[in-house]
């Protein structure tokens, strides 16, 4: 089984349309959405994570319609964006929040995430910077081991060297079994490195499939196809 398989996407949102003919990702696959803003990385992400109904197209996500199965899709599919609401409680009181919402919460793990992501549990949210924000996100998506990730702006208020530390643990901990990832990144150069595959979304439209130097093009990165797509 997939754990993505889309046919026949077509999404409106006033004058812009997303239109994904048909995708299939495979299991243990770390795949890249890369594209200007407005391009429709986020709402396709949205549409696999069951946020955004897609009338008409065939989307299962771990075998499961994301909309018609919600619930059990929510325990097979970990969603994170940048403005993932945080409680005003301390690190600690959101694991243990969200951990009943989880049959397959890992408590072991969380405490392991909240280790290497550097978090002092006895924090409360208010006290944290933005990028700990992120951390803390990233923490509660991971701690219950989904099977498919869907991370939209996973790195956002970090640094490039802790960017790039904290892809790696990500990639670490899924990395663990057959899970697999979808990026949405600004940062193109950490999806050239961390990802096997690239989707590149224009308009709505993926115009490139394909590994990351496959998508660049010869003697070019994927910084600068990207670029050349803006012009």
């Amino acid at each position: 089984m997939n754990p993505i398989e889309v046919k026949g996407l077509v999404v409106a949102r006033g004058t812009f349309r997303l239109q994904v003919p048909a995708l299939t990702v495979e299991a243990g696959t770390v795949v890249g959405l890369v594209g200007r803003n407005g391009a429709g990385k986020s709402t396709l992400l949205e549409v696999l994570a069951g946020q955004l109904p897609a009338d008409g197209a065939h989307i299962r996500v771990c075998g499961l319609d994301p909309i018609r199965d919600l619930v059990r899709a929510r325990q097979a599919v970990g969603w994170m964006t940048d403005d993932m609401p945080l409680f005003a409680l301390s690190v600690s009181q959101h694991m243990h929040a969200i951990a009943p919402f989880y049959p397959t919460w890992d408590a072991a793990l969380a405490a392991d995430l909240l280790r290497r992501f550097e978090l002092d549990p006895r924090k409360h949210i208010r006290d944290l910077s933005k990028g700990e924000h992120t951390r803390v996100r990233l923490a509660l998506t991971l701690a219950w081991r989904p099977r498919l990730v869907l991370l939209d702006e996973p790195a956002t208020g970090l640094d490039v060297p802790n960017r790039r530390q904290l892809l790696a643990e990500v990639l670490d901990i899924v990395g663990e079994g057959d899970r697999t990832v979808v990026i949405s990144s600004h940062q193109v150069d950490d999806v050239e490195r961390i990802c096997d595959r690239v989707l590149l979304l224009e308009a709505g439209k993926i115009t490139a499939d394909g590994p990351p130097r496959e998508v660049a093009g010869p003697g070019f990165t994927l910084e600068e196809r990207l670029a050349a797509s803006r012009a």
